[in-house]
């Protein structure tokens, strides 16, 4: 008997009815896989369609809930111009995007969970990156409210109670003003360009690195200069032991 091919060709309607017609009347998926030039698997599963058609039709339209539409990506794009997280009440509160934001404002609005590549192509360059090496000037603590704490955190009562705190928003203000008062002596007159300088370090440079060593073919370099023997000593020879 041959063997089917493995590759299945794309079957026509009349072709799919008639293979599921024979597979359940009794006849072998093997037999059936030769002569359609398709796998058992598939027979197989043209079977188990058969059987149960409600299985693959829950399935597909659990995969079909994930899937945006294109007013939907459309509405997503605009919001993600126009708005910021702390706008749409998401958690936590910020200015800048993230792909837990996205996530978060696609299951708000259509209660939709998009793959991870389908989100990043949706949010472009709305995508926190990572900051340029600088030194900018710390911004004023915001009142503390809860929607500005993780999922996470926001589950702890005691870290909720001590976050709302007055005391923690007089620790927030207090390390604020430490912070501002050191970026004030760095940066004298009031600039945030230009990269991170201690105080007394304004004509510090990179440190010119040395040419990278050239080394002769089979030069023993490292602990191995000053050995004794050739460059490359060829292994010894082990004696096979007599039994």
């Amino acid at each position: 008997m041959e063997q089917s091919t493995g590759n299945n060709k794309r079957f026509t309607e009349e072709q799919r009815e008639e293979a599921t017609r024979r597979v359940l009347a009794g006849e072998k998926a093997v037999d059936l896989a030769v002569e359609y030039g398709c796998t058992r698997a598939y027979i197989s599963l043209l079977k188990a369609q058969a059987l149960d058609p409600d299985r693959f039709k829950r399935k597909f339209e659990g995969r079909l809930k994930l899937k945006l539409t294109d007013e939907e990506i459309a509405r997503l794009k605009h919001l993600f111009d126009t708005s910021t997280p702390e706008d749409n009440a998401l958690i936590p509160a910020r200015e800048s995007w993230s792909l837990d934001h996205g996530f978060q404002l696609a299951m708000k609005l259509f209660q939709k969970k998009p793959s991870v590549r389908a989100m990043k192509e949706c949010m472009g360059e709305h995508i926190k990156r990572r900051p340029d090496f600088g030194d900018p000037k710390p911004k004023p603590p915001k009142p503390h409210h809860l929607n500005q704490l993780d999922p996470e955190l926001a589950k702890d009562p005691d870290f909720v109670a001590y976050y709302l705190s007055p005391q923690a928003e007089r620790i927030a203000l207090r390390e604020y003003e430490f912070a501002l008062a050191e970026w004030e002596k760095r940066h004298p007159n009031g600039e945030e360009d230009g990269p991170y300088r201690e105080p007394g370090d304004e004509d510090w440079q990179y440190p010119a690195m040395s040419p990278q060593r050239q080394f002769a073919p089979g030069q023993r370099v490292g602990k191995h200069a000053k050995s004794k023997g050739k460059p490359f000593t060829p292994p010894k020879k082990r004696r096979k032991k007599r039994r």
